[in-house]
């Protein structure tokens, strides 16, 4: 758990979060392997929760993939949303499902281009983003955020840190300042707990996995109270390495895009409230751009 308290700290930590993570790519950005040396597809995805669970949760999609093209899928999480981000970077992943601003990054400086986006009948392949709080306490609003502890879950979240950031500058709340301290504590289901026990005043994550950490026992329903619903932004995309070999490109993108419904009931867990997942461009992600840019949160600089 990182805690950071002032604007300097938060800049100095921007500006080197993916150094932690250079034991990954040595010296140097690497290419991916060429068509006849990619013998294992390297699939990579940012926690979002406990690694474990993750891994568990994408297993099966890595052997549905590993089914449809014919070809040993090997699944990377890392402990932060950096080191997948540099796997791909260091030419260690081939693929991998990114947060919003992730993908930003990852597009930015490990060449990672978006090609399809999960869809929900809810929201389409937006998100939204909660601030919450227990119900035993005396914030009501961001304003009230003032003089309190508050977690975030990572600093390339977009949910988890983002939106509700931008979302406490447009309220007059600048959380160096204004807040009594600031974590990050490296999944939503990290925030969600941390608010159920009362381990932080209040906390940010994404309407899904506060759905899931309802379902899953970590946070009670009736002991917390959402004080801020964001506006929908756009969720986040499965990514390959540009460089890949176009014919795989194809396959990759037909298998993620046209799951047989025969497919649905073993990928149950791994989906959630995902009915398909849509083809996407790069450009579809302009506004999380733009929503870094207007917070001057510079996340976009190469190491």
């Amino acid at each position: 758990m990182k805690t950071l308290k002032n604007k300097k700290a938060l800049s100095f930590f921007l500006l080197t979060i993916f150094v932690a993570t250079m034991f990954l790519s040595g010296c140097g950005t690497k290419e991916p392997a060429t068509k006849d040396e990619i013998k294992v597809l390297r699939v990579g995805a940012v926690p979002g929760e406990e690694v474990q669970k993750r891994k568990d949760q994408y297993q099966p999609f890595m052997d549905y993939l590993s089914k449809k093209l014919d070809m040993e899928v090997e699944l990377f999480v890392a402990n932060d949303y950096a080191g997948t981000i540099e796997a791909m970077r260091a030419g260690k992943l081939e693929l991998a499902g990114y947060g919003p601003l992730s993908y930003v990054l990852a597009a930015d400086i490990a060449n990672a281009e978006a090609f399809a986006a999960g869809y929900t009948e809810e929201q389409g392949i937006y998100y939204k983003s909660f601030i919450i709080v227990h119900k035993d306490s005396d914030i009501h609003s961001i304003s009230d955020l003032k003089g309190k502890t508050f977690a975030f879950v990572d600093p390339a979240s977009t949910g988890g840190h983002l939106i509700p950031r931008m979302a406490m500058l447009k309220n007059g709340i600048d959380p160096e300042v204004d807040l009594a301290s600031v974590v990050y504590v490296g999944g939503h289901d990290a925030c969600a707990a941390a608010v159920q026990n009362k381990n932080v005043d209040a906390a940010a994550i994404v309407k899904h996995m506060y759905e899931r950490a309802i379902a899953q026992g970590i946070l009670v329903e009736e002991d917390v109270r959402i004080i801020d619903v964001s506006d929908p932004f756009p969720g986040g995309p499965w990514a390959w390495h540009k460089d890949l070999p176009q014919d795989l490109k194809d396959k990759i993108k037909d298998a993620i895009t046209n799951i047989p419904e025969e497919e649905y009931e073993n990928l149950k867990d791994f989906l959630g409230k995902t009915t398909h997942y849509e083809p996407v461009q790069d450009s579809d992600w302009d506004s999380i751009r733009e929503a870094a840019e207007l917070i001057n949160l510079d996340l976009t600089k190469s190491i």
